[in-house]
């Protein structure tokens, strides 16, 4: 069934009329006409069955009915990345919101992208809405605006949980190993740039607590390592059942 993202404070009433992009979707994209039904969701865990009441160029108004919440992610989440070069930003937030990560953080680093365009952290929201919609997921990941790294890292440490850090020149501590050992607590991977996290950055993580892994011995690229990183993390505490 077509899916479509609604904000939450918009599903108040019987009826919602979608905003121009989703309703083009609809009719242009899917050809759907009035009375083809919709399954809404609110990215905060709750869908509604929809029905099309009209569809024209002013839009498409929906009558809302019955709603179910759907299970939250069981396994928390939170992918502290350096944003890269180029457009990799954006395949990274796509595929791990399809790999159920709760909340993406998008850092500045010595090595990374320091200043992204203005409005990415907002193509970025957009991104995880069309890929939970994808997906099936009912929630919406929270992607934060473009954070520095030390204020990244204070916050993880304040938040608590497992908090690791993964770093190309660590060969003694695979990722694996150290899942094997996390109980089901929110979990932090925090990931570099290109260039990876310079010795001071590495450093800074230690003392707020992240344990420094390595995901074997080939250099992978940085889109390749997140995912890696968020679908072991997924693997070994069940989040993929």
């Amino acid at each position: 069934m077509p899916r479509v993202f609604i904000p939450a404070q918009l599903l108040n009433h019987e009826r919602v009329t979608l905003d121009r992009p989703a309703s083009r979707h609809l009719i242009k994209v899917l050809r759907l006409q009035a009375g083809a039904e919709v399954r809404v969701f609110d990215g905060c865990g709750t869908e509604i069955e929809g029905r099309i009441v009209r569809a024209s160029a002013a839009g498409v108004e929906l009558a809302l009915g019955q709603r179910h919440r759907v299970p939250l992610p069981p396994v928390s989440i939170t992918l502290l990345q350096s944003v890269p070069r180029g457009d990799r930003m954006d395949f990274i937030v796509q595929k791990a919101t399809e790999l159920g990560v709760t909340r993406i953080v998008p850092l500045t680093s010595s090595r990374g992208m320091v200043k992204p365009p203005p409005g990415k952290a907002r193509r970025w929201r957009t991104i995880a809405q069309e890929a939970a919609r994808q997906s099936g997921r009912a929630d919406v990941p929270d992607v934060a605006d473009v954070t520095a790294m030390d204020v990244a890292l204070a916050g993880a440490a304040a938040a608590g949980g497992t908090r690791l850090l993964l770093w190309e020149e660590e060969r003694a501590l695979p990722l694996r190993q150290v899942l094997a050992q996390v109980p089901s607590a929110p979990v932090t991977l925090l990931v570099g740039p290109e260039g990876g996290f310079s010795q001071a950055e590495v450093e800074s993580a230690r003392a707020q607590g992240f344990r420094v892994v390595g995901l074997g011995p080939r250099i992978l690229r940085v889109e390749t390592a997140a995912l890696v990183a968020v679908a072991l993390t997924q693997s070994a505490l069940g989040g993929l059942d």
